[in-house]
């Protein structure tokens, strides 16, 4: 009995502690059904689907998308096969 009280009390300190900027390991990402090509964008859509509960893993597992102003286009490209 004992036991169940310290792991209710410890599961709540872990999360928190882990919420203050920690970003998951890819590894643990996978485990808990993250892409690694998860994009942060996606983690906003959560609370649409009633999903709020894995927003903080989603935002500790995702990449941040480059800034549409940072994005370079060019007119085309030219794709070489060698060997």
């Amino acid at each position: 009995m004992a036991g169940e009280v310290y792991l209710l009390w410890l599961l709540p300190l872990l999360q928190t502690l882990a919420s203050y900027g920690a970003e998951l390991s890819s590894e643990a990402c996978r485990e808990m059904g993250f892409s690694s090509n998860l994009l942060c964008s996606s983690c906003d859509l959560l609370g649409q689907f009633s999903l709020g509960q894995l927003d903080l893993p989603c935002r500790q597992c995702c990449q941040v998308e480059a800034q549409l102003e940072s994005r370079k286009l060019y007119p085309g490209a030219i794709l070489e096969v060698c060997g």
